[in-house]
């Protein structure tokens, strides 16, 4: 999750990375397996807290259709202590799972093929989707945010080499993929990143490999219009257009919303609910798929008697039926 606190916080962590040794072996105990297909439209919510994990599990078995529920995995917390949340999780939700949400950025690649290759191989089968690279084209993933083009341009090389890395792992795996750009220009003049060479539209062909291109799954925006990134004026069939052409195999839709604050005003809030979820029944584009993700789920949602939790059942209950 995009955080203007994360820029201060983490641009003083390491000055570079490692690079990857492309062809090192995935552990034994990973094993090929197809990923399920998870119906569409989308309905997605995000996770970022198991510890209530069966107050969050009965939240989601009482929404209308089957959500799908994205899993952020702390790189603190062993992937042991995920396996039984997943498994209560997949009874009543399809599963995204998050390697490392970019709030942990930077890092380097040793470390984010290590966590890749730990959490596939002691997951597979309980995520459906595997998130490889979140808000990945966000300055604050790098560790010289503003640092010379020729810096910039060396540490945002090094992180598409662990996109790289981790698609390498996950599709040997059977997995499906997932890419969130983070929205930051709206093609109008307006933008908010840090760097020209952060623009979503460019960032992936720059710094990722055609083939990852052509066989990521899902390509996603992360959109915060609230405080963190004010003032764009989207353009969404165009902007969801051009994503297609980048990622020319993939289905595209939103893979993060929210407000970085739970404070937020609820108007504010209840507008994005109501705004970017039933957009899978107005947008003309086959390969829309919604997502959406709200961020604060487990937060502001759990128990299904709060009232942001009745604010997306409401508005999710007369959209389309997952196919």
């Amino acid at each position: 999750m995009n955080k203007t606190t994360a820029k201060t916080l983490l641009a003083s962590l390491l000055a570079s990375a490692a690079l990857y040794a492309g062809s090192a072996p995935l552990s034994p105990d990973v094993h090929a397996q197809a990923a399920t297909t998870i119906k569409a439209p989308i309905y997605g919510v995000t996770v970022d807290d198991i510890s209530n994990i069966n107050a969050i599990v009965t939240s989601l078995s009482k929404l209308p259709y089957r959500p799908t529920v994205r899993v952020v995995f702390d790189p603190d917390t062993s992937t042991a202590d995920y396996y039984a949340a997943l498994v209560k999780l997949h009874t009543v939700a399809y599963t995204m799972g998050e390697i490392m949400d970019s709030y942990y950025f930077p890092t380097d690649i040793n470390t984010y093929t290590a966590r890749t290759k730990e959490l596939v191989g002691k997951l597979n089968g309980l995520v459906d989707v595997w998130e490889i690279a979140n808000e990945i084209n966000g300055e604050w993933l790098r560790p010289n945010p503003n640092g010379s083009n020729s810096v910039v341009n060396a540490q945002e090389t090094q992180i598409g080499q662990m996109v790289a890395a981790a698609h390498q792992i996950v599709k040997a795996a059977g997995g499906k993929t997932a890419i969130t750009l983070y929205y930051n220009d709206d093609s109008k003049g307006t933008n908010c990143w840090e760097k020209p060479v952060d623009y979503w539209k460019t960032w992936p062909t720059t710094f990722l490999p055609l083939t990852v291109r052509q066989q990521t799954d899902y390509a996603l925006f992360s959109y915060y219009p609230y405080q963190d990134c004010p003032g764009l004026s989207p353009s969404w069939q165009a902007d969801f257009t051009a994503l297609e052409g980048i990622f020319p195999n993939a289905k595209v839709g939103f893979g993060e919303i929210g407000t970085s604050s739970l404070s937020a005003p609820a108007s504010v809030q209840t507008n994005l609910i109501k705004t970017y979820y039933p957009m899978v029944n107005t947008m003309k584009d086959s390969r829309f798929i919604g997502g959406v993700f709200w961020w604060n789920y487990a937060e502001q949602m759990v128990p299904y008697t709060k009232t942001y939790w009745g604010t997306l059942n409401q508005t999710i209950s007369t959209l389309k039926v997952p196919q």
